[in-house]
């Protein structure tokens, strides 16, 4: 493994080494050459890599336990386990993490793949509701579609992290500013992190194409981005001219040149964050318990966002699911599209064209930063209040993140996604800074929770509805209702 390999979210730096060289002394005719070196430090805190070690006692030892895991079927051999090594530099990591997870701890780590998607959620969740009802222990550890663990939480299903053995969520794989914005009164029911390779590649981009870029004299798009310059109002300038109606069929559509679309429709709500709209407003004790979603600046966004997709011909959405402007991107007819880093390996045999990756763009330059979210769709780990024994899952859980981050995050993050897919050194670079801008909020987490603020941000523009001060003032009197009762929910659990 190389070591330049940067950590994902690494937060220290590898200790110096330290040389002393003695002196020399003479006494009449007898000469004596003497060199005392000192031993160089012995970094106790770091791998051989750089890679900062986690904090469980070298003696841990379970004894040989089975400890069953709850994941979803659809990411089991992508996130969770291969059967033997391959030779794919993400699958062999995969192998690697989870035999050094057996060995370190004593146990055998038991997978248990179960429709877990959309569409199979309340059916997944009830498995672990039917778990702790019948205090059977089934699950030591489950791995949950992020946005479904609000409810598991505030129905009492599940322990709190903080009070177990093991956990330091003070540590680099853990997404600090997820659990920062989910802790309430220092108690947290679920957390993410390495330990899941879906918030990696779930994060939103944008990727565009080179060769239309020339076409049509783009800037240097690296160099605009680091200038601070990306933004919507930029990207309305750039895509001015781009719009032919290829198939002259007099309607605007994913067989058409276009200049910005989504690659999902999904990825529409990624511009919340992109533009740095609040849902949440915190109060004097740091509760997240008044809703601003009705902002002048969301209200703005909406009435844009709406009008660029669907009256400028060059901006082009889906209204259910948007995937075709994906493929039309592949094909070479579309500028800019937003993406998710897991879209690369999708691109990857894209010879036609050249393209690059840059962020979603910020709503206007005076915003200080670019923002990024990750789709829902990556894994949130809990732990039962039933568990067999719930500091052993925390041993597991945190050695199984720790793990990650030092072997499946630098194979997929570093290797796979800056080398084997990046198209050259800036995207690489675009990379880095995507996801240093991940971004998090109570409100996309307890989403479900609280009337759904996400999704109702993109239906509003997938259904060409202007009138945001309209849905909020029916929405948001309704939402604030099940805010304060999330709010307390969460301070009288344990």
């Amino acid at each position: 493994m190389n070591k330049r390999i940067v950590a994902f979210l690494i937060l220290g730096a590898m200790l110096s080494s330290l040389a002393a060289c003695g002196d020399s002394a003479s006494d009449g005719d007898v000469t004596t050459n003497s060199s005392t070196e000192t031993a160089e430090p012995v970094d106790t805190d770091h791998d051989s890599n750089g890679f900062l070690l986690d904090s469980i006692p070298a003696d841990t030892n379970f004894g040989g336990a089975t400890v069953n895991i709850l994941i979803r079927e659809a990411v089991a051999n992508t996130e969770f386990f291969v059967e033997e090594e391959t030779g794919d530099i993400v699958d062999d990591a995969l192998y690697e993490r989870n035999a050094t997870v057996e060995e370190r701890l004593g146990v055998d780590l038991n997978f248990i793949p179960q429709p877990g998607e959309w569409d199979d959620k309340d059916t997944f969740n009830n498995l672990i509701r039917a778990s702790v009802m019948a205090n059977d222990g089934a699950y030591d550890l489950c791995a949950v579609l992020s946005n479904q663990l609000s409810t598991l939480t505030l129905e009492g299903l599940l322990t709190n992290l903080n009070t177990l053995d093991y956990m330091d969520f003070d540590k680099p794989w853990w997404a600090n500013g997820l659990l920062d914005e989910l802790a309430v009164d220092n108690k947290l029911y679920f957390a993410s992190g390495d330990a899941s390779l879906g918030l990696i590649n779930g994060m939103m981009c944008v990727f565009y194409n080179k060769n239309l870029g020339e076409d049509f004299n783009l800037p240097d798009m690296y160099e605009l981005v680091n200038n601070g310059e990306w933004t919507i109002d930029k990207a309305v300038e750039l895509t001015r001219d781009t719009y032919s109606d290829l198939n002259n069929d007099g309607v605007k559509g994913p067989e058409d040149q276009l200049g910005f679309t989504t690659g999902s429709f999904n990825q529409l709500y990624g511009f919340i964050d992109s533009f740095d709209i609040p849902i949440l407003e915190r109060d004097n004790e740091g509760y997240p318990s008044k809703f601003v979603f009705s902002s002048e600046k969301a209200t703005s966004a909406i009435q844009l966002l709406v009008s660029l997709f669907w009256d400028n011909n060059a901006f082009a959405t889906g209204k259910v699911d948007g995937s075709e402007y994906r493929i039309a991107f592949s094909e070479g007819h579309v500028l800019f599209t937003t993406g998710e880093f897991k879209d690369t390996g999708e691109y990857r045999d894209v010879d036609a064209f050249d393209y690059g990756v840059i962020p979603m763009p910020k709503w206007d330059a005076e915003q200080e930063n670019y923002r990024t979210t990750a789709r829902a769709t990556y894994s949130s780990f809990c732990i039962p209040v039933t568990a067999v024994d719930p500091n052993m899952s925390a041993a597991v859980l945190e050695c199984f993140a720790s793990e990650s981050y030092r072997t499946v995050s630098p194979a997929y993050f570093e290797n796979a996604l800056k080398i084997k897919y990046a198209r050259d050194d800036e995207s690489s670079q675009m990379y880095d800074l995507i996801k240093s801008s991940i971004t998090f909020s109570f409100a996309t987490s307890f989403t479900m929770a609280i009337g759904d603020p996400q999704n109702l941000f993109k239906n509003q523009i997938a259904t060409e509805d202007e009138n945001w001060a309209s849905k909020m003032a029916s929405w948001e009197p309704q939402s604030q209702a099940l805010l304060d009762e999330t709010l307390e929910t969460l301070k009288e659990l344990p």
